[in-house]
């Protein structure tokens, strides 16, 4: 229980970093680019051992993160552009919508079982995301159109978190550090020749503030991450992913709200009271 909601917080601290990107002024490329670097250090420093080449070509888990560490930049370059334009709120929200795809990944794939009470608990946490996402202000032209990323991380993000339930169910080691690391090194790799893409077409100069963006950005990453993992240990994805991301949603909204001024209609509140309820029945699994 202290991973996943170790997990919650962090993964909420996420979304609050990235927004404060636009606010100092941060190249995202950039500063997703050192994230990467600062959770790649993390996660080796974290390491109790190192493989070989050899042993990592070997691994089991080594063609999925692979993939998984590309997933992981894609979706963090649309989350970082939809918190900008659409807010803190929508995007974590549109993200968190995604747990449709793993707990469907559960059932199909894993052969996880759904009790009555989970099912129902599911219904409401999907019921509390869309009145959050839709209990807002009618959305101008500008708004409609930044409608799209939030859609397209809908997508990411589900399949990024099946990819990650899969690697885990790959990796048989206790110690996950490593793993984790060599995903977010992989992230690191795309991201260097994205930036130095940017750079030699002149679409952005150097910035070294973008680094202190990516110390913090990365560091809390990383520990995301790395608890999510250590949870998927403990829950099956039925009941991890709506609690994690029905929590994560309700945090951020909190966040948005107290931090940045983000507007909560009486939806937004019905629905973060209809999430609690959702919480309550999936955690009390039979």
């Amino acid at each position: 229980m202290l991973y996943l909601v170790l997990s919650i917080v962090f993964s909420a601290g996420v979304f609050v970093t990235m927004r404060f990107f636009k606010r100092f002024g941060l190249d995202n490329h950039q500063a997703l680019m050192w994230n990467y670097v600062f959770a790649t250090c993390t996660g080796f420093l974290m390491c109790d051992r190192f493989d070989t080449v050899p042993e990592l070509v070997g691994e089991a888990w080594f063609g999925l993160s692979l993939l998984t560490g590309f997933w992981f930049i894609f979706t963090y370059l649309l989350m970082t552009a939809s918190t900008q334009s659409s807010g803190v709120t929508i995007t974590s929200l549109s993200s968190k919508l995604s747990v449709v795809l793993p707990t469907l990944a559960g059932v199909l794939l894993f052969r996880e079982t759904l009790t009555w009470q989970v099912s129902i608990g599911i219904v409401l946490a999907l019921v509390a995301l869309v009145l959050v996402v839709g209990g807002g202000k009618p959305a101008s032209d500008t708004q409609r159109t930044s409608w799209l990323l939030p859609f397209l991380i809908f997508f990411g993000t589900g399949t990024g978190d099946i990819l990650m339930k899969l690697n885990e169910q790959r990796n048989t080691a206790d110690e996950m550090s490593f793993m984790i690391a060599f995903i977010y090194l992989i992230a690191m790799v795309f991201g260097i020749l994205l930036v130095s893409f940017d750079l030699l077409r002149g679409k952005s100069k150097w910035q070294n503030k973008s680094i202190v963006g990516g110390i913090a950005l990365g560091v809390i990453n990383f520990f995301s991450t790395y608890c999510i993992f250590h949870a998927m240990r403990c829950f099956d994805n039925v009941i991890l992913f709506p609690v994690y991301n029905v929590g994560v949603v309700s945090l951020t909204a909190l966040i948005g709200w107290l931090l940045f001024k983000e507007k909560l209609t009486w939806k937004n509140y019905l629905g973060l009271a209809v999430a609690i309820l959702a919480v309550v029945l999936i955690s009390v699994k039979s």
